[in-house]
């Protein structure tokens, strides 16, 4: 099996997330978060949560059954904002650590007290809305944890941080239990409030390891509650039984370290900065923006000194919404419009694991953007059911933060051009090459487009879509694309070439090809149309699909590109929103706060 230095204790890049089950009610109950902003603003005159890189509901299982540790914290910061994912940085880390000493690591899940993350920390002012049972933000809270136990049988609870023990405190009490210890041992929690044999333990937060003294009661209370585990487990040794190819650790002495987030918990096509161990970016640009860095860059480009190129202009041209919907939020009103994946088999094509058919040292191919990034966003569509395949040229670093290939502007210009020629849905567009080349002069692109093991994987991949003899039509849009797909195997299915938009609408419309609407119109004006829903992972903000360009490579001061800095923006006319008023039941809410 192949290897990689930046996979090591991660799994592979081919396992990923697929999103909420689509057959149960989390997509639902995760689009019906409360007005955050309103209700923040309202209750505190001021905004308190950082919206404008939206929610994060989880990490970890959605399957029925497949819960056995719940991890209940407050843990949102920039990384979380980049995979979509709770618990993905630093402290995500610490945590997945602390479930590998226990036994577990596959079937658990994290949740926050907020799916949004909060400006500084935890005060008292925020109490109201945290855990007052008439909050429409501990009711909504309350709905998933709920749902959690009634799908799940889980044995044990883990709070991370007081506002996660106070959380627990307080959903307890909803369902009629009592804390005589407060929050201080959770452990001790009593009455019929959830299943007789789930335990509940609280540790401290470790973003509070600001000192020696702080990390040494940070480690004391993870110490703490592996004892409880052990004690429990000595109790009845059938009571949270270990993953199958996981170790526990129980009887040695507790070590504070960080492991490795499994590729499984995120979406298809992250870059593997995100889950190696620790914070992988840093907000910039008063909230507007995040930087990613490579395992050689450093939190802030501290002592690096780099820039960014204008993203021009940052329009709404494009953006479409239904009703509920929210720019700094996945979609509401179709809330399961998200992609669920390439599935197994094109999953290993894609990510080179298939025998025979792995990717090339591309950094010896002349590639400069830093290797730990990784590679993956390759494709966009459905590659099961493309009526037309696309082979495209990179043309934005859009694609590194949404997951997926051409999501920038000039892939909302196609997307136009797609509906255009009556194609909304049965597409795959297959970027060439799978890393970021942008940087590298158009001879070294097309040698690496020839490079025998480059054409062999692209044209495995090109036969098993085209083996489901579906595919009536193949367009590409680049050289590079048009290099490369004279080299493959395509079975006699036309080829039209992109360079000229235009002059090809009459030729496609003269194609026989089954098409997702009714009467296209066969013309183009120029025009941006949203990436669809379904084209993009589970969590992506709308504002993402759209407003052209918005992520760029650094440059060094000389001009040459940096090999460990990215930028992901949000475009002006998003940030610049009000909150939308609060609902009528909000309303009604608010009115009890003191």
């Amino acid at each position: 099996m192949i290897s990689n230095k930046y996979w090591k204790r991660r799994g592979f890049p081919w396992e990923y997330d697929v999103g909420p089950a689509k057959n149960l009610s989390w997509a639902r109950l995760f689009s019906e978060t409360p007005n955050y902003r309103q209700l923040s603003k309202t209750a505190l005159g001021r905004e308190k949560f950082r919206w404008h890189f939206g929610p994060m509901f989880y990490r970890g299982r959605l399957k029925k059954n497949s819960v056995k540790v719940l991890i209940i914290g407050q843990e949102g910061a920039q990384d979380e904002s980049i995979s979509h994912r709770s618990f993905s940085g630093g402290t995500g880390s610490r945590m997945q650590h602390f479930l590998n000493v226990i036994g577990i690591n596959y079937s658990y899940l994290f949740v926050n007290t907020f799916v949004y993350p909060i400006f500084g920390q935890y005060t008292n002012d925020i109490k109201w809305l945290a855990q007052d049972p008439r909050s429409p933000i501990v009711k909504h809270r309350h709905e998933i944890f709920n749902y959690i136990l009634k799908k799940n049988d889980v044995d044990l609870i883990v709070a991370v941080g007081t506002a996660a023990k106070e959380s627990v405190k307080t959903w307890v009490e909803s369902r009629g239990g009592t804390c005589p210890d407060e929050i201080s041992d959770l452990s001790l929690c009593t009455g019929n409030f959830l299943d007789s044999k789930t335990k509940i333990v609280g540790v401290r937060h470790p973003g509070g390891a600001r000192n020696g003294a702080a990390t040494a009661a940070i480690k004391q209370s993870f110490q703490d509650a592996i004892d409880k585990i052990d004690h429990w487990i000595s109790e009845d040794a059938t009571w949270l039984p270990q993953d199958r190819d996981a170790t526990r650790l129980l009887h040695k002495p507790y070590i504070y370290s960080r492991a490795p987030i499994p590729f499984r918990d995120f979406p298809f096509g992250m870059n593997w900065r995100i889950g190696r161990g620790g914070t992988s970016s840093n907000r910039k640009d008063s909230q507007k923006s995040i930087q990613l860095f490579s395992k050689q860059g450093k939190y802030g480009n501290s002592g690096d000194r780099i820039h960014y190129d204008s993203l021009g202009s940052e329009s709404d041209e494009g953006y479409s919404e239904n009703s509920g919907d929210l720019p700094y939020e996945p979609p509401v009103f179709r809330y399961k419009d998200y992609d669920k994946g390439p599935g197994k088999t094109f999953a290993k094509l894609f990510m080179g694991g298939s025998k025979g058919l792995t990717w090339p040292d591309f950094e010896s191919m002349g590639v400069t953007s830093d290797a730990s990034f990784g590679f993956g966003q390759i494709y966009r569509g459905r590659p099961k059911k493309a009526t037309i395949l696309i082979l495209a040229d990179q043309k934005s670093h859009n694609d590194l933060f949404t997951c997926r290939a051409l999501t920038g502007d000039f892939g909302q210009k196609f997307q136009a051009y797609l509906h255009a020629i009556g194609v909304d849905k049965s597409y795959c567009i297959l970027r060439v090459l799978p890393v970021d080349t942008l940087d590298i002069d158009m001879k070294q692109r097309e040698y690496m487009a020839g490079h025998s093991q480059i054409i062999k994987v692209y044209n495995a991949i090109v036969k098993k879509i085209i083996k489901r003899k579906k595919t009536k039509l193949i367009l590409t849009l680049g050289d590079i694309s048009d290099t490369l797909i004279n080299r493959l195997d395509t079975n006699g299915i036309d080829i039209i070439n992109l360079q000229d938009w235009q002059n090809a609408l009459p030729i496609i419309q003269n194609i026989n090809y089954p098409k997702d609407i009714d009467n296209p119109s066969f013309t183009y004006n120029g025009e941006r149309l949203q990436i669809p829903g379904y084209d993009l992972p589970y969590g992506t903000l709308k504002w993402q699909g759209s407003s052209g360009d918005r992520a760029r490579r650094a440059k060094l001061l000389n001009g040459q590109w940096s090999s460990d800095y990215y930028k992901f923006t949000m475009p002006r006319w998003a940030f610049s929103l009000k909150p939308v008023p609060l609902s009528r039941a909000e309303e009604q809410a608010i009115i009890n706060h003191p």
